[in-house]
Protein backbone atom coordinates (compact mmCIF):
# COMPACT_ATOMS: atom_id res chain seq x y z
CA UNK A 1 0.00 0.00 0.00
CA UNK A 2 1.30 3.30 -0.85
CA UNK A 3 1.65 6.09 1.52
CA UNK A 4 -0.07 9.24 0.52
CA UNK A 5 1.86 12.43 0.61
CA UNK A 6 0.16 15.66 1.67
CA UNK A 7 -0.61 18.44 -1.35
CA UNK A 8 1.39 21.02 0.42
CA UNK A 9 4.19 18.81 0.64
CA UNK A 10 4.64 18.01 -2.46
CA UNK A 11 6.90 19.45 -4.92
CA UNK A 12 5.74 21.63 -8.40
CA UNK A 13 6.19 18.89 -10.75
CA UNK A 14 4.96 16.20 -8.55
CA UNK A 15 1.72 17.67 -8.20
CA UNK A 16 -1.24 16.67 -10.65
CA UNK A 17 -3.29 18.91 -12.61
CA UNK A 18 -6.20 18.77 -10.75
CA UNK A 19 -4.28 19.43 -7.58
CA UNK A 20 -3.00 22.77 -8.75
CA UNK A 21 -5.09 25.45 -7.37
CA UNK A 22 -4.83 23.52 -3.98
CA UNK A 23 -1.06 23.61 -3.71
CA UNK A 24 -0.76 27.56 -5.17
CA UNK A 25 -3.36 28.42 -2.54
CA UNK A 26 -0.92 26.89 0.61
CA UNK A 27 2.08 28.41 -0.98
CA UNK A 28 2.83 31.25 1.45
CA UNK A 29 2.59 34.76 -0.84
CA UNK A 30 3.62 36.98 2.23
CA UNK A 31 6.69 38.92 1.59
CA UNK A 32 8.70 36.47 4.42
CA UNK A 33 7.43 33.46 2.51
CA UNK A 34 8.70 34.59 -0.91
CA UNK A 35 12.27 36.08 0.71
CA UNK A 36 12.48 32.46 2.15
CA UNK A 37 11.66 31.23 -1.63
CA UNK A 38 14.50 33.33 -2.92
CA UNK A 39 16.77 32.56 -0.57
CA UNK A 40 16.40 29.08 -1.10
CA UNK A 41 16.64 29.08 -4.88
CA UNK A 42 19.71 30.93 -4.43
CA UNK A 43 21.20 28.65 -2.53
CA UNK A 44 20.39 25.89 -4.60
CA UNK A 45 21.69 27.64 -7.92
CA UNK A 46 24.85 28.40 -5.66
CA UNK A 47 25.77 24.77 -4.31
CA UNK A 48 24.77 23.56 -7.78
CA UNK A 49 26.49 25.57 -10.18
CA UNK A 50 28.75 27.85 -8.35
CA UNK A 51 30.25 26.44 -4.95
CA UNK A 52 32.19 22.93 -7.17
CA UNK A 53 35.29 21.38 -7.19
CA UNK A 54 35.05 21.23 -10.54
CA UNK A 55 33.09 24.16 -11.94
CA UNK A 56 32.77 25.77 -15.10
CA UNK A 57 31.33 28.80 -17.19
CA UNK A 58 27.54 27.01 -17.08
CA UNK A 59 26.38 29.08 -13.71
CA UNK A 60 27.73 32.43 -14.63
CA UNK A 61 26.62 31.68 -18.46
CA UNK A 62 23.49 31.22 -17.07
CA UNK A 63 22.94 34.00 -15.25
CA UNK A 64 24.55 35.90 -18.14
CA UNK A 65 22.29 34.83 -20.37
CA UNK A 66 19.31 35.66 -18.43
CA UNK A 67 20.32 39.38 -17.68
CA UNK A 68 20.61 39.43 -21.41
CA UNK A 69 17.05 38.02 -22.01
CA UNK A 70 15.93 40.31 -19.26
CA UNK A 71 17.76 44.12 -20.93
CA UNK A 72 16.40 42.87 -24.33
CA UNK A 73 12.71 42.41 -22.60
CA UNK A 74 12.36 45.46 -20.91
CA UNK A 75 12.29 47.96 -23.60
CA UNK A 76 10.67 45.39 -26.42
CA UNK A 77 7.89 48.04 -27.21
CA UNK A 78 10.60 50.72 -28.13
CA UNK A 79 13.06 48.44 -29.77
CA UNK A 80 9.83 46.90 -32.06
CA UNK A 81 8.95 50.70 -33.45
CA UNK A 82 12.51 51.19 -34.35
CA UNK A 83 12.31 48.15 -36.69
CA UNK A 84 9.49 49.18 -38.81
CA UNK A 85 11.16 52.50 -39.49
CA UNK A 86 12.57 52.82 -43.17
CA UNK A 87 15.94 54.86 -43.28
CA UNK A 88 16.71 56.30 -46.43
Amino acid sequence: MASSVPVKEKKLMEVKLGELPGWIQMRDFTPKGIAGTSQRVYYRYYNKYINVKKGGVVGISMVQAANVLFNYCRPYKELKHERLRKYH
